[in-house]
């Protein structure tokens, strides 16, 4: 069994795999040592352990794998992948979207990855070869820029407003906010649609709840690819 850790900008996700299969989930906005330990007492099965953005957050993970036998991959540059990668400089690419892009293998064809994060990135796969892509503002990082830049608009966290006019000035923010992911997505899927007409978009991440079924032209929505792509790695590592 593989442990695999997605450490995002406000909450950490955990996974267990066996094989192939996610059988234990959850999330964390503080990791503890007990916490560990006690997930590898209750699943002595585990074997490896991978992490995604190894913040200071997980820092005490390699030494408590060590003491406990199991194998740690540092997801870095170096890292064995089964895809190539054109992006410069390489060590300034985020592990979550190498994660992201290796999980996106389990669908045939070229793909256009879209997570919807603190950030939404858009990063393409083709002929199995990571091109890049863009990164925009999330909802919260949005709305907090309103807040931050502004006198009078308040702090407000994001709720989808299913109005086309808003009457109140929450209201106006979160259409707003909205309304710009809403068309920014569709127009990105169109542009890249143009030059890769044959792209399968796969839709992700944490606030990925907000707009399932608002946007068109997304082909899957898959909640864990990131973590699904690190437990690929492990086993990819594995057999090189």
């Amino acid at each position: 069994m593989n442990l695999v850790f997605d450490c995002g900008n406000s909450m950490t996700k955990v996974g267990i795999f066996n094989s192939n299969n996610l059988i234990f989930f959850d999330r964390l906005s503080n990791f503890s040592k007990s916490y560990f330990q006690d997930l590898l007492l209750k699943n002595k099965k585990i074997k490896s352990v991978c992490v995604s953005n190894n913040s200071t957050f997980l820092s005490e993970i390699p030494n408590l794998c060590q003491t406990f036998n199991i194998k740690y991959l540092n997801l870095s540059d170096l890292t064995n992948l089964p895809i190539s990668i054109n992006y410069f400089p390489l060590e300034s690419l985020g592990s979550d979207r190498i994660a992201l892009a290796v999980g996106s293998t389990q669908f045939k064809g070229d793909k256009l990855i879209i997570d919807f994060g603190t950030c939404i990135t858009y990063d393409l796969v083709i002929d199995n070869k990571f091109l890049g892509g863009q990164i925009s503002p999330g909802f919260d990082v949005r709305l907090s820029s309103l807040n931050y830049s502004t006198s009078k608009l308040p702090k407000v966290t994001f709720d989808y407003v299913d109005k086309t006019i808003g009457n109140n000035t929450i209201d106006c923010m979160l259409i707003g906010i909205k309304d710009s992911i809403l068309y920014e997505v569709d127009k990105v899927i169109e542009k890249y649609k143009k030059r890769y007409p044959n792209i399968k978009v796969i839709a992700t991440g944490g606030n990925l709840n907000i707009i399932k079924n608002k946007i068109k032209n997304i082909n899957f929505f898959h909640p864990h690819l990131l973590m699904e792509g690190l437990n690929y790695i492990i086993a990819f590592n594995e057999k090189t």
